[in-house]
């Protein structure tokens, strides 16, 4: 405990002077040349450029300060760079290894996968769904046009990137398209 607290210390030293010695070299004042004509002067401020040595000073500041704050955080048990692992207890380990891709997923524990997909959805796409969904999963598309009152076009659009998230499918219904929730979303509440 008083080596972890003296580590800590340590570091957070570091950091300040670090922080310290950097600050002060990016804050050096520019180098000034007073011009005198006659009786009248002037003031020339002329650009700093920091030497080859402030360069690596800044550069080491750098260095330090990353590896106190990086010691600084393990220290308080913050752990940056790692992910959380579930503990073996927490996840349920199949007694067979699934074969294809379908197997592997799992089924989501609520009933309701629609209520799950509008909680999902923003805009005028969670909009279409719930207008999909109260008809029961289904609909015209010159019905839904009318329904939203939005364009054509935008509707064609919004139901393209739904039909692209594999949320929705289209088939063709005479002049429009019959519009419907797909398989594995209804087939959580059917």
């Amino acid at each position: 405990m008083i080596r972890e607290r003296t580590r800590l210390i340590f570091a957070t030293g570091i950091v300040i002077l670090a922080g310290i010695v950097a600050v002060s070299t990016l804050l050096q004042e520019a180098p000034v040349v007073i011009q005198i004509e006659g009786e009248s002067f002037k003031i020339i401020e002329i650009p700093y450029s920091y030497t080859t040595g402030e360069a690596y000073m800044l550069l080491l500041c750098g260095l330090f300060s990353g590896m106190a704050a990086f010691q600084i955080l393990t220290s308080l048990n913050i752990r940056p760079f790692t992910h959380e692992v579930p503990s073996p207890m927490d996840t349920a380990i199949p007694d067979t290894i699934p074969h294809n891709e379908e197997e592997w997923i799992i089924p989501a524990p609520s009933k309701n996968m629609e209520q799950v997909l509008l909680m999902a959805l923003e805009g005028d796409e969670k909009r279409t769904v719930r207008t999909i969904v109260d008809n029961d999963g289904q609909m015209l598309q010159n019905e839904l046009v009318n329904r939203l009152d939005f364009s054509k076009a935008k509707t064609s659009r919004i139901l393209s990137n739904l039909e692209r998230k594999g949320i929705i499918s289209k088939q063709k219904y005479g002049l429009t398209n019959c519009i419907s929730l797909t398989e594995k979303i209804r087939g959580e509440n059917r």
